[in-house]
């Protein structure tokens, strides 16, 4: 592991423990580097306040010392922004009469030890599938541009340069077929607020495993970064002590993800369980490899991780990718069959005879406008190195 990936999990562990970092171990420590990784994982926030207790870190350069306070100070006014925000809403929502449940990082964030220690980019809502013209008015009544409206499972509004939502109508895109079909009637599972009228929540063995499922949604196509693993380390220590484990083991099973929450819970456990570095942790190889993917993904995954996934569904034994591999690979995304355009070209999906028009629409396109993607994309493929 690099000396910078060290750090960054060791000052993320001083901020999840409350204790300060050992000085001799940052001695050598370089700032700049650290920052970039930080922020690549969303957790420069997190890693600042550990930091800045450190002598290394007020004699530190100037220009570098004002980067990670700058870094810090923003995500905890973009929490604080987004908070208010997102309160309003709620009460337009209620005016409205439209149901409503917070998803995720929004959760997530106020069980951590420090308020803006989780950093947030959004805020994930689910809704009334039935008010969402009346969503999309209040959110362009409040100024907000609508990014995404009724192509997939959610709409997305933004209002520069701080506030972004995500509002849900479903909780998983139909192409990830075990949770669509788990999450579909999700409303009947949930529990009303008892404070906060047209408010929802999940029980909390149901927030967790939804949150371990998102997790894992990400983990298995592109990859999640250390921040992740932080999330699972602080929901143990909050619900980890009552939730019902038989049922949540049950549920985690019916979605084939048991093994993966057993491994990312250990792993969290050990690195951020105690404040030391991680090489100390007596890590497996096999943990060493998921931390490794996890630093390697950043917070929202990588292209490359995503193409090697999908080849590794095409090839499931763990040898080099063979040209039939490839070749399989590269016509699927070529010529995507009926059942692809489903989710992604409905149009297509309810008119089949114009597959060959849309392939030969969707190759020129694609090669125009995502030209340093299909670049990247047709590398990664002639290197052929699996996860």
């Amino acid at each position: 592991m690099e000396k910078t990936s060290e750090f960054l999990i060791y000052l993320m562990a001083c901020s999840l423990q409350g204790t300060k970092p050992e000085e001799a171990l940052l001695a050598n420590i370089d700032m700049e580097a650290l920052l970039r990784l930080a922020k690549a994982h969303s957790v420069s926030a997190m890693v600042c306040m550990a930091l800045e207790q450190t002598d290394a870190f007020q004699h530190a350069a100037e220009t570098a010392r004002l980067k990670w306070l700058d870094a810090k100070n923003k995500a905890v006014r973009k929490n604080m922004l987004l908070d208010a925000e997102r309160h309003q809403l709620e009460k337009e929502f209620a005016e409205h009469g439209i149901w409503y449940m917070p998803l995720k990082g929004s959760i997530l964030k106020d069980w951590y030890p420090k308020f803006g220690m989780r950093e947030m980019a959004d805020n994930d809502i689910l809704f009334d599938t039935s008010k969402r013209k009346e969503v999309k008015a209040i959110f362009q009544g409040r100024g907000y541009t609508v990014k995404g409206y009724n192509k997939s499972n959610h709409d997305e509004y933004e209002k520069p340069p701080i506030y972004s939502f995500e509002m849900h109508v479903e909780l998983y895109h139909k192409i990830y077929d075990t949770f669509n079909e788990k999450y579909a009637d999700v409303k009947q599972r949930l529990i009303p607020d008892a404070e906060v009228p047209y408010r929802f929540h999940f029980t909390p063995e149901d927030f967790y495993v939804f949150v371990i499922a998102h997790a894992y949604k990400h983990y298995s196509r592109s990859g999640t970064g250390i921040r992740t693993l932080a999330d699972i380390y602080i929901m143990n220590q909050k619900l980890g002590g009552t939730l019902n484990w038989e049922y949540v083991d049950s549920e985690l099973r019916g979605l084939g993800i048991f093994s993966y929450e057993h491994e990312s819970r250990e792993l969290a456990q050990k690195i951020f369980g105690i404040a030391e570095l991680p090489t100390k942790a007596n890590l497996s190889e096999a943990e060493q490899q998921m931390l490794a993917y996890y630093l390697g993904a950043s917070t929202y995954g990588t292209i490359e991780n995503r193409i090697l996934n999908q080849m590794q569904k095409l090839q499931p034994d763990d040898g080099a990718f063979t040209a039939r591999t490839k070749r399989k690979y590269l016509l699927s995304r070529i010529f995507p069959g009926r059942e692809w355009c489903k989710a992604y070209a409905p149009t297509v999906y309810k008119y089949p005879v114009l597959l060959p028009v849309f392939w030969v629409w969707r190759l020129i396109y694609k090669g125009i406008t995502n030209r340093k993607k299909v670049t990247q994309e047709i590398k990664t493929i002639k290197a052929g190195k699996q996860n």
